[in-house]
């Protein structure tokens, strides 16, 4: 690097002479493939790195690192998953906002329309009564398209647990949805006894 780009303003001097800034440079292309395990949309991906560089700097101000390589993939990591928690959220939000009234219509291809978004509701209502760890496995499966080697390598839990996960998911929202389609608004059975 020029003795002209070392000698900028002293913020400039410092990020160049950082040992997390030399590591992130070192390993950029490899955090960004790693993002793509949460998240395929490339001003997303673009959007972690940056962050992640940012808060590595802030916190190399704050104590020494002792393993950059590895910090700089934790920091990576919890941020896309609460972009991704957040967009999770985001979406059912959405969701549940549509209220029955803005689909009514006396034609008959609304009322199919209003009926398949009325189940799309109450599918989503459903999945938000999921405890925690089986709501993010569930959503990843069914919203993300993740494989399950892919869900537990990101949730660093076993395959088998992401299998279980998604079949306690599919079970828990049919029931949900069955109880609502006979009128039962209550809280489905197993919700008494969420999972941590």
């Amino acid at each position: 690097m020029s003795d002209s780009k070392k000698t900028g303003a002293a913020g400039t001097t410092r990020i160049i002479g950082s040992r997390i800034f030399r590591v992130f440079l070192e390993n950029e292309t490899v955090i960004r493939k790693f993002l793509r395990r949460y998240t395929s949309n490339r001003h997303d991906i673009e959007d972690i790195s940056q962050e992640t560089i940012l808060r590595a700097l802030h916190a190399e101000k704050n104590r020494e690192i002792h393993e950059p390589r590895a910090f700089l993939f934790g920091v990576a990591k919890n941020i896309a998953r609460k972009e991704l928690e957040k967009k999770s959220r985001s979406l059912i939000n959405f969701i549940e906002d549509f209220s029955d009234q803005e689909y009514c219509s006396n034609e008959p291809a609304v009322d199919d329309q209003v009926d398949s978004r009325q189940r799309m509701l109450v599918f989503w209502q459903a999945v938000a009564t999921l405890p925690p760890q089986c709501q993010k496995v569930f959503v990843l499966k069914k919203m993300h398209g993740y494989s399950h080697k892919e869900i537990a390598k990101s949730l660093h839990i076993s395959v088998s647990t992401v299998e279980k996960h998604v079949a306690a998911g599919l079970k828990r929202c049919r029931i949900y949805m069955e109880n609502k389609r006979d009128g039962d608004v209550g809280e489905p059975p197993a919700r008494a006894n969420r999972e941590k």
